[in-house]
């Protein structure tokens, strides 16, 4: 076990970091349908697509300035005024509320939202993205999912403890400057995959 944030966190065999070799697992069966499995066609196309968009994201936080970044997360601090830069998730296990991982290599950060910020974080932390879903859009536009990086990627986490959890994340995801977002859909409650999809965000990479 590793300590990361004051909580322990996984080992993997294959690193605590993304990385093009750990991105992508593998899995011939559908995590959208019970039953479905792909074809050794798909899933070599699929590969293709998901490393094709990888390299996009790689190269497009490459050219992001990471001062602006910093900034436009300062101005964003300041504007809302409720988040809280936080070194230790273990006082905040079991505390509902707004989270922000931010990960300065890649200027990028993540909003969300949880009944338990601590165990949210960390799950985010342990998840393997479901092979079928590396892609949110096309491979031209498709942003990296948040559950494809690794704990040591988050380097900085801000938190806003709070039991009114409606009504602010989309408004919070809306503030930020979608170039430096890793959300791809907006905030609040979605009903099913049709409204997921009817909301997704893209990015021209």
């Amino acid at each position: 076990m590793a300590i990361h944030f004051g909580v322990n966190i996984r080992e993997k065999s294959d690193g605590l970091k993304l990385t093009r070799e750990n991105y992508i697992k593998v899995s011939n069966i559908s995590s959208f349908r019970k039953g479905k499995v792909y074809s050794e066609s798909y899933i070599n196309k699929h590969i293709e697509n998901s490393l094709y968009n990888y390299d996009l994201n790689i190269d497009y936080f490459h050219l992001l300035p990471k001062q602006e970044f910093n900034k436009e997360l300062m101005k964003f601090l300041s504007q809302t005024k409720l988040f809280m830069e936080t070194t230790d998730l273990m006082p905040l296990s079991g505390v509902p509320g707004y989270y922000i991982m931010v990960l300065d290599e890649y200027a990028q950060a993540y909003i969300g939202i949880s009944n338990n910020i601590t165990k949210r974080i960390q799950s985010h932390w342990s998840k393997q993205k479901e092979f079928d879903r590396l892609i949110f859009g096309s491979k031209e536009n498709s942003i990296l999912s948040i559950d494809s990086f690794r704990a040591y990627d988050t380097t900085r986490i801000f938190v806003y403890p709070t039991n009114e959890l409606k009504g602010y994340e989309d408004n919070f995801i809306t503030l930020f400057n979608n170039k430096y977002l890793l959300n791809r859909t907006r905030g609040g409650e979605l009903d099913g995959l049709k409204e997921v999809l009817i909301h997704r965000k893209t990015r021209g990479i």
